[in-house]
């Protein structure tokens, strides 16, 4: 069914409870020793919304909403206030360094003594986001180096810092582009980024941050690659190299996020209590997976 992009009513969910839940087989043996499996890499979180004494306003707000997600059948929008951000400190644009690749995943860590866990966010809000590559800014826009945020994914793409078109493409154990320029000034083990070669092989190549075995020349400059392709059929075509973050790039991100979720029941049950004055004993609300 569908995503409807609209939170649940903040002044609804106050007062709800829940949180993160993990899903773990315990066995116990007649000597009292444990076995355990866990079932679940990453925690999946469930909350309920119970209360008296709401407003006929708020009542009919949240009859609205229930029938609009069609109880089960859509999901949406959950602010989690006991963990609803993180900082440059526990916010990750993909693993937290660069790869030579344009996107990235945004994550959360939480990390204490004796380990991390990282907590993929697929809905950040919008106009809350703040990268960082390094100790530096990143703005979103279109310009070099510059980032976009899709906020019903949660990915973040950068623009390439440099680029330059191909002039030769050489298969073979390793695999040799020739640019017209170097882009972003790449040296031997770093990463170089390639799109637009053509034939039946290319995609190979396309899509793909390559290890930069050596660069020779000083225009045209020729990079020779990691990846083999001996033997494939790759051409020229609109090919071309970009410089992307690199393993050496920290990307760090400040945010604020909401939990895509959906009622887990199709029938909501509300008590009157006096003139104007509704309440109901359980709203369950569970996370969807994204």
């Amino acid at each position: 069914m569908s995503f409807l992009d609209i939170r649940f009513p903040d002044n609804i969910s106050y007062g709800g409870i829940g949180g993160p839940n993990f899903s773990t087989d315990v066995v116990v043996v007649d000597s009292g020793f444990e076995q355990r499996n866990a079932n679940w890499a990453a925690a999946r979180h469930s909350y309920d919304v119970s209360h008296a004494a709401r407003t006929q306003e708020q009542v009919e707000e949240l009859i609205t909403f229930f029938r609009i997600a069609q109880g089960r059948a859509n999901s949406f929008r959950y602010k989690d206030a006991m963990d609803h951000s993180a900082t440059v400190a526990d916010g990750l644009i993909g693993t937290g360094v660069g790869t030579g690749l344009p996107t990235y995943q945004l994550y959360k860590k939480y990390t204490n003594a004796v380990g991390t866990s990282t907590r993929k966010i697929t809905r950040p809000i919008d106009g809350t986001l703040s990268a960082f590559r390094g100790a530096s800014p990143v703005a979103i826009g279109a310009g070099a180096g510059n980032i976009a945020i899709d906020n019903a994914t949660g990915i973040v793409t950068f623009v390439a810092d440099a680029s330059s078109a191909a002039s030769a493409v050489t298969v073979g154990a390793t695999t040799s582009v020739e640019l017209s320029a170097n882009p972003g000034i790449l040296t031997a083990g770093k990463k170089l980024y390639l799109s637009g070669f053509s034939g039946a092989d290319a995609a190979l190549l396309n899509g793909i941050a390559h290890s930069i075995i050596s660069v020779s020349g000083s225009g045209p400059f020729v990079f020779v690659l990691a990846t083999g392709t001996a033997g494939k059929t790759i051409t020229l075509g609109s090919g071309a190299g970009y410089k992307y973050p690199q393993a050496s790039d920290a990307l760090t991100a400040a945010f604020s996020f909401d939990v895509p979720c959906r009622f887990d029941t199709d029938q909501l049950k509300g008590q009157h209590i006096s003139p104007g004055i509704y309440g109901w004993d359980s709203i369950p609300i569970v996370e969807v997976r994204e």
